[in-house]
């Protein structure tokens, strides 16, 4: 309800005299399931046109590469192309500094972000039947560019309009819309695939996504940016974008929060990449692969998202957090105990349901107690660096995983997935008493300097 309210103020755009606010509220209150349903769209809209491409890449194209003769190693060394995601905490800062007023401050950034996600889209489309591995390479990280620059708009907008205990729910509308893109990435674009459509079908499809995308932004009326930002609060001071991203430093505890976001998922990191490569060496075929963990498994991702702002909201983020942490490390050890004793179809499904469920869940998880750490001030820099650290873990495990596999086994790729995940519950304790658990922002008393 309250979510509903918070987002439709901001897509009804809020008002700029401070009399009008309360009248705001009130109007929001009585209107509350369109206003839902319109806050469901935007966010929906924003981040399945996310999930798309990074579904694409990660589950169809492998597949594609693999038949095409390539090595475990130099499929996912294709990983490199997400290097702008790694590094976009670089401009990230700019984003809450610097846009046009008349245009919005999160739709600044947004739409020209867009715009270049659907012509380098339609350029690789257009060159992918004549590019080698390195041309491929060039244009996939563009794309990745335009991508990374996006998602800093579109969370710093979820930043701007989620309060405290509205974050949870928020998450998980925004997760699982990145699922569903995330499914028509894998499986829809697999299938296209599998009926010979090409892999240039599959950008032209992409593109075709963004396109229908850019009109959402369109019809978004942002809340006028916060005062500390635009010089009208805060004695007319404008603290520089480097001071503003640099404040996430003096949170009591940063150093704990930092080895979590580090920490988390960087098991799934290794394993994530291997599980189809894994069936395919375990002669299941493209069919069955598809249905089992592009339909199924980001079918259970999805609703693992979609569950875990309520999952949050009823049992509280610390227990949330290890209920989802154990869960995420046990089922990769199933996964390792699958590739040392042998498997079969249902085992994979009932693994690969498990995973994907509690994937969902941590994921949502993480991003809420990464956006209770920002400010508002900063939503883009700071939610974008913490997400540039989490996504280096990504990034970096993500090329070295099937050079683990060739130096050892699938057995022990899985094993230390699972022990590098349940490691993190290590960290609980100290998470919670840091206040990092309690649901609000951690308190910030000297300001930005």
């Amino acid at each position: 309800m309250g979510l509903a309210k918070g987002l439709g103020r901001a897509i009804m755009g809020a008002p700029t005299h401070p009399k009008a606010s309360s009248l705001s509220v009130i109007s929001a209150t009585t209107n509350t399931a369109a206003l839902s349903w319109r806050k469901v769209g935007l966010l929906a809209a924003l981040y399945f046109v996310q999930g798309l491409p990074f579904g694409f890449f990660l589950f169809t194209f492998p597949l594609h590469l693999r038949a095409e003769g390539y090595s475990l190693f130099k499929i996912t060394f294709l990983s490199v192309v997400n290097f702008p995601w790694l590094i976009k905490f670089l401009w990230a800062p700019l984003a809450d500094r610097y846009f046009w007023t008349s245009v919005g401050r999160r739709r600044s950034w947004i739409l020209p972000a867009q715009g270049g996600l659907l012509l380098t889209l339609l350029a690789t489309g257009l060159l992918a039947p004549r590019l080698d591995l390195l041309g491929l390479m060039i244009m996939l990280s563009l794309v990745n560019l335009f991508a990374a620059t996006q998602d800093i708009g579109v969370d710093g907008l979820a930043v701007d309009i989620l309060e405290d205990h509205e974050r949870g729910v928020g998450n998980s509308v925004q997760a699982a819309a990145y699922k569903v893109g995330m499914l028509g990435g894998g499986f829809g674009l697999t299938y296209m695939l599998k009926v010979g459509m090409g892999v240039s079908g599959c950008f032209f499809t992409m593109a075709a996504a963004v396109g229908l995308a850019m009109l959402v932004p369109i019809f978004l009326q942002e809340r006028p940016a916060p005062g500390l930002v635009t010089g009208v609060a805060e004695g007319g001071e404008r603290p520089g974008a480097v001071a503003l991203l640099l404040s996430l430093f003096r949170r009591q505890g940063i150093v704990v929060f930092l080895l979590f976001v580090l920490l988390v998922k960087s098991g799934d990191s290794i394993a994530n990449p291997l599980f189809r490569l894994f069936l395919k060496d375990s002669r299941f075929s493209l069919g069955q692969i598809n249905w089992t963990m592009n339909l199924g498994g980001i079918l259970s991702t999805l609703l693992g998202s979609a569950v875990c702002g309520f999952v949050i909201m009823k049992l509280g983020r610390r227990l949330a957090l290890v209920l989802t942490v154990a869960g995420q490390g046990l089922s990769h050890l199933v996964w390792a105990l699958m590739a040392l004793v042998g498997t079969s179809l249902p085992l994979v499904v009932g693994a690969a349901l498990l995973e994907h469920l509690v994937s969902g869940m941590l994921t949502v998880v993480v991003f809420t107690l990464m956006m209770d750490a920002v400010r508002p001030e900063a939503g883009s820099g700071q939610y974008t660096l913490l997400m540039s650290i989490y996504g280096g873990v990504t990034f970096g495990l993500n090329i070295v995983a099937g050079g683990i596999v060739q130096w050892s086994n699938y057995a022990f790729a899985f094993t230390l997935a699972g022990a590098l995940t349940l490691a993190c519950l290590a960290l609980v304790w100290p998470l919670a008493h840091e206040g990092y658990l309690e649901g609000r922002r951690p308190g910030d008393p000297d300001g930005v300097t």
